[in-house]
């Protein structure tokens, strides 16, 4: 329970430093890069860095509380009792 909690926290500490624009855009950008990369797919430009990092942001935490829906909603109904 800690740990999705604090995932959570530091998913959203990411999303204000990417907010506020406490951190360059050039680390950011470096940082989506090296993601990109690894995908295999298209890096942003400069002007869409903190749009594409906020994106993958909500899509990391929509994946996560997904599985954790799905594995507290499939152990209910294997245990019923």
């Amino acid at each position: 329970m800690v740990a999705i909690v604090v995932f959570h926290v530091v998913m959203l500490l990411l999303v204000w430093v990417l907010g506020v624009e406490l951190c360059q855009r050039n680390s950011s950008s470096n940082m989506l890069g090296y993601l990109h990369k690894t995908i295999g797919i298209t890096t942003p430009s400069l002007k869409q860095v903190r749009t594409v990092a906020l994106i993958w942001i909500g899509s990391t935490i929509i994946i996560v509380d997904g599985f954790l829906f799905l594995l507290v909603f499939i152990t209910k109904l294997s245990n019923p009792g």
